[in-house]
């Protein structure tokens, strides 16, 4: 099973990501932690786009990111989870192109949402450097726009499943296990 994960910053994707993975024995790969990743190992395509793009608020464009996830998915043979990618439409192309040569596809996206009110409650107990109120305010705003068309492809594919994120942690799970029609 593949499934992606979509939504703001704090929506809890990673938490439900996490979940998922223990359920299904399938790898989580956050596109976040990969650049994050990459940036301590001093990749130049990760320190070019956090500096660049993460901490201004901004998606890093498909080439400076899909690397670092196409690594992973080479390796990835019983499917995955996916924490925030395709997150532009420029991933979105890129992505299916990348599924279409490898005749695999997306069964399920779940797009987690919460109000900029849940999300700034959040934001107090997190704490990474590109977490302050300035970055944030520009990453939902940014990136809520950036989603629109990836949301929309998969909205017309009928694969697009809308979750409340705000709701308790047992509660969001077993609505996304029940939309992946899995067993609780």
């Amino acid at each position: 099973m593949n499934v992606v994960f979509i939504g703001p910053p704090y929506a809890g994707k990673g938490t439900q990501t996490e979940l998922l993975s223990k359920k299904l024995f399938i790898p989580v790969y956050s596109m976040g932690a990969l650049i994050r990743q990459a940036y301590e190992k001093k990749d130049p395509r990760a320190i070019e786009g956090f500096e660049n793009y993460s901490l201004k608020g901004k998606h890093l464009p498909t080439r400076l990111k899909f690397p670092f996830l196409k690594e992973k998915l080479n390796n990835s043979s019983e499917g995955f989870i996916l924490d925030n990618f395709p997150a532009t439409e420029e991933d979105l192309q890129e992505f299916n192109n990348y599924l279409n040569r490898h005749n695999e596809k997306i069964d399920k996206v779940i797009h987690l949402h919460v109000s900029e009110k849940e999300m700034y409650r959040r934001m107090q107990s997190r704490g990474r450097k590109d977490d302050n109120l300035g970055i944030i305010e520009a990453r939902r705003e940014n990136q809520d726009k950036d989603r629109i068309p990836v949301l929309e492809f998969y909205r017309n594919q009928g694969i697009l499943e809308e979750i409340d994120g705000e709701r308790d942690i047992n509660e969001v799970h077993k609505d996304i296990v029940n939309k992946l029609g899995i067993q609780a």
